[in-house]
């Protein structure tokens, strides 16, 4: 581990309460810019500097230390972009000569008041749910960090073997990719089975900073039974509840209201933007994330942006964060 990623894992487990600054503890070249309040996680590359997620910091000082990571990149030459971060990150970037787009919304579970959806509103879960447990789908919790169990490891496998086979497009290769087993210690993986037969999983990650979870990995085999991953939901939930957790989040839902944007750029930046955005709508399918995602009815949706500075955003810029994004 390079000494710049040990501070980044550092920093994350003080600051990271941003689901997705999980992500900082996989395997990248991480590169860490210290400021007077915090660090800024970031990747370089040629004229430009990709920030991942909110600054590791506290949401008072994101605004100063993006400040002076700008000046600090600007004086190697270098523009910036930072991906999916927060509102109050995006007010506060703003201020500092900033601009940002939103890109979507991350669904957040208030655990203190969450319940599964009842009534008409809920009829989508629950059909989905019932039906796994009448078709005897059973649930069964790996935590990594209590020891590696070789029959776990093996059901996980063939799940993932099952998925990557029916996918239709390349799966990332970069620190998005699908991998349950990297930073382990900090995961509990939920296995739906049937007939003793590993269908599905979901790879949740702890936040340490904000005592929550990201449910970051849902993963099932083509011919799974229909509601076993919203029974791996479901179930998962219903434990973080009941241990007390404050709060879940699912991945980020690209796109989702966009329209509602706070810079008054936006529209320029949207047209600069707008080839991007439609190859990997076109790649991911952002509609039917979020049509899933909508069912479990989650306590809020928080909007996601990306910043850049210069304001208008170099091509390397641009280059630099789809190729992270999508390698």
């Amino acid at each position: 581990m390079t000494s710049d990623a040990r501070v980044v894992l550092d920093a994350f487990d003080r600051h990271g309460v941003s689901p997705l600054s999980f992500l900082l503890r996989y395997d990248a070249p991480w590169r860490a810019f210290v400021g007077e309040s915090g660090v800024v996680p970031y990747l370089e590359a040629q004229r430009a500097a990709v920030v991942w997620s909110d600054p590791l910091c506290a949401p008072a000082d994101a605004g100063a230390e993006l400040g002076a990571f700008a000046a600090a990149m600007q004086a190697e030459g270098r523009g910036v972009c930072a991906v999916a971060v927060s509102e109050e990150t995006a007010r506060a970037a703003m201020a500092v000569g900033y601009s940002a787009f939103k890109i979507g919304e991350q669904p957040r579970f208030d655990l203190a008041t969450w319940r599964q959806p009842r009534g008409n509103r809920g009829k989508k879960l629950r059909w989905a749910v019932n039906h796994a447990r009448a078709a005897a789908v059973e649930v069964d919790e790996y935590r990594i960090a209590d020891g590696r169990d070789t029959r776990l490891d093996a059901d996980i496998a063939v799940v993932l073997a099952g998925w990557r086979a029916g996918l239709d497009r390349p799966e990332p290769q970069s620190f998005m990719r699908t991998e349950p087993f990297q930073a382990a210690e900090s995961k509990r993986l939920f296995i739906a089975r049937r007939g003793g037969r590993a269908e599905a999983f979901l790879a949740c990650a702890h936040l340490p900073a904000a005592n929550a979870w990201y449910l970051e990995d849902v993963v099932r085999i083509p011919d799974s039974v229909n509601g076993a991953t919203e029974l791996l939901v479901v179930e998962a939930l219903r434990r973080f509840v009941a241990e007390g957790a404050a709060s879940a989040s699912f991945a980020l839902v690209p796109m989702r209201h966009v329209d509602q944007q706070l810079d008054r750029r936006s529209a320029v930046l949207g047209r600069i933007l707008s080839v991007v955005i439609r190859g990997f709508d076109r790649r991911y399918g952002f509609r039917a994330i979020a049509r899933y995602e909508e069912r479990f009815e989650p306590s809020e949706w928080l909007p996601r942006y990306i910043l850049f500075r210069p304001a208008l955003p170099r091509p390397a810029v641009i280059r630099a964060a789809v190729r992270y994004l999508s390698a």
